[in-house]
């Protein structure tokens, strides 16, 4: 059990509104779709972390409010359309914002206002999802002297910047560097059928949202000025001959809030194109064939990206255990009788 038991968790409770509307404007030419909402979820369930003496670590507790708000927009152009030609395109964006209204209810320091948690990255008024560490100034060089004595540090470890001007890194030196999740989705599709041919091409688009590089913990296969991971990903460490200032050493061992290398999870993905004919010549209802159909499709093209990694879309970053997402290709045939 990884949980120590509570007789008083309860159920999350939710009140919601949602509103929209849907228009078909010029002719059925233009479709436009739009759909807001809000809701406010309070006994929110919680991990919260408890004094190991218990034996456990955390405990799941109802507690606090999150409130949410959002807006989905759909548009739906039909470009073209006579008898042998027609184009569709279709755009889909949404949003969402949440924030952390209530927590746990505390205000230990007595400042009057309540308490947030820190260990686990909540923060009353603020979203949830923050990341929250030490703001990364480069890497730690060998010429870094003093920094490395104030610190007890040595070459090669991330370096970070002294944000209360005391001349030493400590907890109070930790900020808010962003947030996990997406500012917004972007998809576009377009739909182009000439005679018997159709062509789909889907993009889709994630913007905004941080991560971190997850650098491997174990031995890289170095070699001068860099190392590889166990996937193969070649990755520049620092070496005293390679002083990168952004990827540390392959022997540094980060942990929790002490280690980000923070980037943009934003890409704009290629991510499906299909080309199909449909059969309808005489040949095909002689052979009681009711629609036949062959296709090609192509997925994950091409991601254009600034994140280094695996998949921007899942936010994991320079490790052994990911890889990039696949591009694959299929041709295939649909036949109904």
């Amino acid at each position: 059990m990884d949980y120590l038991g509570n007789a008083d968790l309860g159920w999350e409770a939710t009140q919601s509104w949602n509103g929209g509307f849907e228009s078909a404007l010029f002719g059925n030419r233009l479709f436009v779709d739009i759909d807001v909402y809000f809701s406010k979820t309070t006994n929110q369930i919680f991990n919260r972390n408890i004094p190991v003496m218990t034996g456990f670590k955390e405990i799941k507790s109802t507690m606090g409010q999150i409130d949410n708000k959002g807006i989905e927009l759909n548009v739906r152009t039909v470009n073209i359309e006579n008898r042998d030609l027609r184009w569709v395109t279709g755009v889909t964006f949404w949003l969402n914002r949440n924030k952390l209204v209530h927590l746990y209810g505390e205000d230990l320091d007595g400042d009057g206002k309540e308490d947030d948690d820190i260990s686990n990255k909540r923060f009353i008024g603020k979203p949830l999802g923050a990341i929250y560490g030490y703001v990364q100034d480069g890497i730690v060089q060998e010429s870094d002297t003093e920094y490395m004595a104030k610190n007890g540090v040595q070459p090669g470890v991330p370096k970070y910047k002294d944000l209360d001007g005391d001349g030493e890194i400590t907890s109070a030196d930790r900020d808010i560097l962003g947030y996990e999740s997406p500012n917004f989705y972007l998809n576009m599709s377009n739909t182009l059928t000439y005679k018997n041919w159709d062509l789909y091409v889907l993009i889709t688009g994630t913007f905004g949202g941080g991560g971190y590089y997850m650098k491997s913990n174990t031995a890289a296969y170095m070699n001068n000025g860099g190392g590889f991971n166990i996937n193969g990903i070649y990755v520049p460490y620092w070496t005293p001959e390679n002083p990168s200032n952004v990827y540390p050493a392959a022997t540094f061992s980060g942990n929790s809030d002490r280690f980000q290398g923070l980037q943009n999870r934003g890409f704009v993905r290629l991510q499906d194109i299909t080309l199909s004919y449909t059969f309808r010549e005489a040949w095909v209802k002689n052979l009681h064939i009711q629609n036949l159909k062959v296709f090609a499709t192509a997925k994950n093209l091409f991601t254009i990206t600034n994140w280094e990694g695996g998949d921007p879309e899942v936010g994991i970053g320079v490790r052994d255990n990911t890889y990039p997402v696949l591009t694959s290709f299929s041709v295939g045939a649909t036949i109904s009788f």
